[in-house]
């Protein structure tokens, strides 16, 4: 079974603020703003990726469990999922 891509939404405008990346999503104009390792997976998203793949990018980077990673993805994620920020990549 094939895992799902994700890709980030592009109706977006966003700048890195300092430690932070904030976004403001155009259709709905919800104002959100992103931790280090949050704006990293932004940005993975920039191109199609599944949880996992971005879950490997990040461990490579960080002093994380690859199980913890992963939940940690899937669940933020899933946040920027249910803001309408990402969507199945098609």
């Amino acid at each position: 079974m094939t895992e799902e891509l994700w890709q980030r939404d592009e109706d977006f405008v966003g700048t890195k603020l300092e430690n932070s990346f904030v976004i403001l999503n155009m259709k709905t104009a919800g104002y959100y703003a992103f931790n280090v390792s949050a704006t990293d997976i932004w940005e993975l998203l920039g191109e199609p990726r599944s949880c996992a793949q971005i879950a490997g990018k990040l461990t490579e980077k960080y002093d994380v469990s690859e199980e913890l990673c992963a939940q940690s993805v899937a669940r933020i994620v899933e946040e920027l999922r249910a803001s309408g920020l990402v969507h199945l990549a098609r």
